[in-house]
């Protein structure tokens, strides 16, 4: 072969390899990102805040944990574990095993202590007898995922009846839906250990801080409450 040829071929071979050797491992960098998938309702999605994509839990969460994972916010307002509520977790499955996550952190249950007088005309509470059924089969569901993803299912955040603001009749709500939702962590602590998932406490640590939730609101944290989410998610995780 030509000398004058070789040189220029060589070249553009080797310009080719690198190519597809780049290429190649940002293909492999993008396929193996860790796939994590934030269940829950309003407080998940990030209601109260100016821009819920940037600094709801989920968003903060992917800023703590970095480039190697990939997290989605399911959150949606109003949203039950119980089946027979409305809006309801069930109605969001086909999206979550669109994914396919490896990793999936469940928050809900205070949109399931709404019934009985309290939220309106909402009926969620008359059904709390099914709530660790319903819990327990979306764990079962979920685990049966082609990815197989570790599960942890939380205590959600807690109704703060210190926060500034509050009218008397949201203090009166809350004042009643309180303990159910207590009633609930129990519940959800004992399904965490006979599932054998993970459990995160995000209730006890963010309790009688009003300075980490919404005025006149007590339920909905504000930016700095939605980061302290984040980080206790975080510590669980990197255990």
């Amino acid at each position: 072969m030509n000398n004058n040829l070789v040189k220029p071929l060589l070249s553009l071979f080797l310009i080719l390899l690198f190519t597809i050797s780049v290429n190649g491992e940002e293909g492999k960098s993008k396929k193996d990102k860790i796939k994590v998938a934030c269940v829950g309702d309003s407080i998940t999605f990030g209601a109260r805040l100016e821009d819920p994509s940037a600094d709801s839990y989920p968003a903060q969460l992917q800023l703590l944990l970095g480039d190697p994972y990939e997290v989605k916010n399911f959150g949606l307002g109003g949203c039950t574990l119980i089946r027979k509520g409305r809006p309801t977790v069930w109605n969001e499955l086909a999206k979550i095993v669109e994914m396919n996550p490896d990793r999936i952190i469940i928050s809900l249950g205070t949109n399931d202590t709404c019934g009985m007088g309290t939220c309106g005309d909402r009926r969620c509470w008359e059904y709390k007898e099914e709530y660790i059924q319903d819990y327990n089969d979306l764990i079962d569901t979920l685990q049966h995922l082609p990815a197989k993803p570790d599960i942890w299912i939380c205590a959600p955040s807690p109704m703060v009846l210190e926060t500034p603001g509050l009218s008397k009749e949201r203090i009166a709500g809350l004042t009643v839906r309180k303990p159910r939702l207590q009633e609930l962590i129990g519940k959800i602590k004992h399904l965490a250990k006979e599932k054998n998932v993970g459990f995160i406490d995000l209730n006890t640590p963010l309790d009688h801080k009003p300075e980490l939730f919404t005025e006149k609101d007590g339920v909905h944290p504000n930016k700095a409450g939605y980061r302290a989410i984040a980080s206790l998610i975080y510590e669980q995780l990197q255990q």
